[in-house]
């Protein structure tokens, strides 16, 4: 299933949303879609949903975070919301935060999307 995403440029937000098991050659044309959006600027805070997505594997992990690294720039300094299932999807996330390594980018895990949303609104505060 691919992801889709929305972009909220008076909120500087991108809402990702993940289902089923997608590789990540979706995510990765779901993000290069939203850098090149008209709307966007780097610093955009970011909101991903993978509640109805199961854990990401090994190669999944460092896909990502090679991909994050690349393109840092367009990231900038934000934060990024990132809910999950259950622990296992937890610990997957805290894994691509880790290998991905950017300095910019304060990451948090929530299994509640409206604690998520508070933790963001709080961001430009």
């Amino acid at each position: 299933m691919p992801v889709l995403y929305g972009l909220d440029a008076n909120r500087r937000l991108v809402h990702l949303i993940t289902t089923g098991d997608t590789p990540f050659a979706e995510e990765r044309v779901a993000l290069l879609g939203v850098f090149s959006h008209s709307s966007f600027r780097a610093g955009f805070d970011f909101l991903s949903d993978g509640r109805r997505a199961p854990a990401r594997s090994r190669v999944f992990i460092e896909r990502a975070a090679a991909f994050a690294r690349e393109h840092e720039r367009e990231f900038g300094r934000c934060r990024w919301a990132s809910v999950v299932a259950d622990l296992g999807a937890e610990d997957a996330a805290r894994l691509l935060t880790i290998r991905a390594g950017l300095g910019r980018v304060e990451v948090r895990y929530f299994f509640d999307i409206g604690e998520a949303r508070r933790w963001l609104s709080g961001a430009r505060g």
